[in-house]
């Protein structure tokens, strides 16, 4: 099969040795040609800390100076805390950037906290999420607000710890937000606690809700409405729902394909994942307030195939009107996180949905010098507003033996 697309790679930002890999997010802000640039440093897994910022306003030919945005949250009363930008789109109705912001709070340092979490199953972290919005093309910023799909207290910084804040409204969330031809914006959340009865059996599993905003010209602010549940039983996905990416297609339905695992958290039900691991996916006819029962998104042959824990991420080339994904594929039966490569690129076919199989790309593979664990999962994307040409920045984590010596690289990728 031809490939839809020639793929560039160049080194854009080396690995620190003291402070680890450096992952790049690259973006537009609003409507025009200004772009934003954020790089991190990742010492931990999952735990990042010293965030920068740089903008252009000619969509790159010039960068302002790299300017710090958070460093390390200070610990206060035994807890620790980082936040930081998950998704943001340009709302043409209320002309604004509306922005979700992701905040984990940790008991005790957060690297520590996740360890344990990991190890153990025990709840050592809660996370919630916020939405702000810019109208002044993101140089400033209104107070961020809770996301809530239930009572509870507003966030208190002064009282980090507050028991019942942590256990209220927690959700992972995802990094995309879509704008509607319905006049909204929605935003699916993740792993959103949840029970579910399958076989006669209660469980507690993670499922999603999608925030669906309506701007309101008088109150100058946006109205949230929330989905129906969107969950899976264990033996689906071990995980739960995680990481989903969202797109509005031609026909106006709205489409998720979201992360699953074959792996289990410590702690949790012990039978067993009935697949061998798959990307998932679920159809909303109403502008996302009910789901369709969530399926595994297939090639448009019909046939399934095999993904591990790693999330997808859905594009509309504007350029062309294609709806790209981007995925890892796997030839056989994955386990829980691995191997996360090769990378595809791929077209959709949006009348069933379905991955159109003569389409698939490879926008990267293992080389030789790579280790076993190499991983072509966390990557940002944007398409160019004036060629057309779509970039993709990832960080290589797992290129040498230590993983966090991870340099990112930029993907240019031409459609043919």
């Amino acid at each position: 099969m031809p490939p839809i697309a020639s793929v560039r790679r160049e080194l854009y930002y080396a690995h620190s040795p003291e402070n680890g890999g450096a992952p790049v997010h690259a973006r537009y802000i609003g409507a025009g040609l200004r772009r934003e640039e954020r790089v991190s440093f990742e010492r931990h897994d999952d735990w990042r800390v010293d965030y920068q910022a740089r903008a252009s306003d000619d969509n790159g030919r010039s960068w302002s100076e790299w300017a710090p945005i958070t460093g390390e949250f200070p610990s206060t009363d035994g807890f620790s805390m980082e936040e930081m930008p998950f998704a943001c789109c340009y709302d043409p109705v209320s002309g604004r950037s509306l922005q979700m912001l992701f905040q984990r709070i940790a008991v005790g340092k957060g690297m520590e906290a996740i360890e344990r979490f990991w190890e153990t199953g025990e709840q050592t972290f809660f996370d919630h999420n916020f939405w702000q919005v810019s109208a002044d093309d993101e140089r400033s910023w209104g107070e961020p607000r809770l996301l809530r799909y239930e009572a509870g207290p507003d966030f208190d910084p002064e009282r980090r710890g507050d028991a019942v804040f942590l256990r209220r409204n927690l959700m992972y969330g995802s990094y995309s937000v879509v704008p509607t031809r319905q006049g909204t914006v929605v935003y699916p959340a993740a792993e959103v606690p949840m029970e579910i009865t399958d076989r006669g059996q209660k469980e507690k599993v993670r499922g999603m809700l999608c925030f669906i905003g309506r701007w309101g010209p008088q109150e100058q602010t946006y109205d949230w409405g929330i989905s129906e549940p969107i969950r899976v039983p264990l033996r689906v996905s071990g995980r739960g729902l995680e990481e989903p990416t969202i797109a509005e297609l031609r026909d106006g339905r709205l489409l998720l394909v979201i992360r699953g695992s074959t792996h289990m958290m410590p702690g949790d039900w012990k039978g067993k994942v009935e697949n061998g691991g798959h990307k998932w996916m679920s159809l909303s006819a109403d502008g996302g307030r009910t789901w369709s029962p969530v399926t595994d998104l297939r090639y448009d042959t019909g046939e399934p195939f095999y993904s591990p824990g790693a999330y997808a991420m859905l594009l509309r080339h504007q350029q062309s009107g294609r709806l790209l994904c981007f995925l890892n594929i796997s030839p056989s039966p994955t386990s829980g996180d691995r191997p996360r490569y090769p990378l595809y690129l791929a077209e959709v076919d949006e009348s069933v949905p379905a991955i159109k199989k003569e389409t698939l790309t490879v926008v990267e593979d293992r080389h030789p010098t790579d280790t076993p664990d190499i991983q072509f999962s966390n990557f940002s994307l944007l398409e160019d507003r004036e060629t057309g040409d779509v970039e993709l920045y990832m960080t290589r984590f797992g290129e040498r033996e230590d993983w966090r010596m991870a340099d990112s690289y930029r993907y240019t990728i031409r459609l043919l």
